[in-house]
């Protein structure tokens, strides 16, 4: 009896959870399709004609192209950078032994506590003349998320058993090999977990694009949408609309990546 209370109170809270972030999605969904005088009501009423054009003037209008080729870029590179050099480096510490293995494993632990000090950054990027560009952002971006990619890989490679690299090298692989087509595949679930957490940073990343990026040519969607809020703020059927055409990216990766994360939790691999 007290099992059955204690599910119905838990299916209580997480509806109640569910909530807060279901009714103002909701909010944004409805009045981006809604004429100005009923999404300046700010409810949840649906739609009395459904204005689906408020994305096509959204879309041209804040000029959206360019930002969303900006962040794809951005984003796509700085994922594909994280993942990379931190797999490597967490394959490095989850298998060697050693104090100062677990020195360096803390050096790069404090990373993501420690905030990052822009001043010397922009100094280092322009000397070493990437300061305003893509490159150079993508990479402060990478640098920024590489502790916490480490701390989540490290542990999942530990948990794979060292029989694999045991048997590898039994077969004359080297570490290299043995990474690339025995460790990396296995990786799959963090590699979703970072992923979604590395582009949300990315795509979302308004105050470091500001520091480093001058070229607003350059600039991505956070300041597009500054820009269309700043011009349009009072018109919420097009603030809305342009809310969601920003965030629908995001979306769609999460919604694809989910699955694999839920995986990565109940998955069993050979614990070593």
């Amino acid at each position: 009896m007290r099992t059955r209370k204690g599910f119905w109170l838990r299916t209580a809270l997480a509806g109640l959870g569910s909530l807060l972030i279901i009714l103002p999605l909701l909010l944004v969904v409805f009045g981006s399709l809604k004429n100005p005088a009923e999404a300046s009501e700010l409810n949840l009423n649906l739609p009395s004609q459904w204005m689906w054009s408020n994305y096509k003037t959204v879309f041209i209008e804040g000029r959206l192209l360019n930002g969303f080729k900006n962040s794809i870029i951005v984003t796509a590179s700085t994922v594909a950078i994280t993942i990379l050099a931190g797999s490597m480096c967490a394959y490095f510490l989850a298998r060697r032994q050693g104090r100062w293995v677990q020195y360096l494993f803390f050096f790069f632990f404090a990373g993501m506590i420690a905030p990052p000090s822009m001043i010397p950054t922009i100094k280092l990027l322009q000397n070493l003349q990437i300061s305003g560009q893509f490159f150079g952002l993508i990479l402060f971006m990478s640098a920024l998320n590489l502790p916490f990619t480490i701390f989540i890989m490290s542990g999942f490679v530990r948990s794979l058993s060292r029989e694999l690299d045991e048997a590898a090298t039994i077969d004359g692989a080297g570490s290299f090999y043995t990474f690339r087509r025995i460790i990396f595949p296995l990786l799959k679930p963090s590699i979703a977990t970072v992923t979604i957490f590395v582009a949300m940073s990315a795509w979302n990343d308004f105050l470091n694009t500001l520091y480093i990026i001058s070229d607003s040519g350059k600039w991505t969607l956070p300041f597009s949408v500054y820009n269309f809020v700043s011009q349009y703020g009072t018109q919420w059927h097009y603030v809305f609309a342009d809310l969601l055409l920003v965030m629908l990216p995001m979306l769609i990766v999460y919604l694809f990546l989910q699955r694999y994360i839920i995986e990565g939790m109940t998955a069993g691999s050979v614990k070593g």
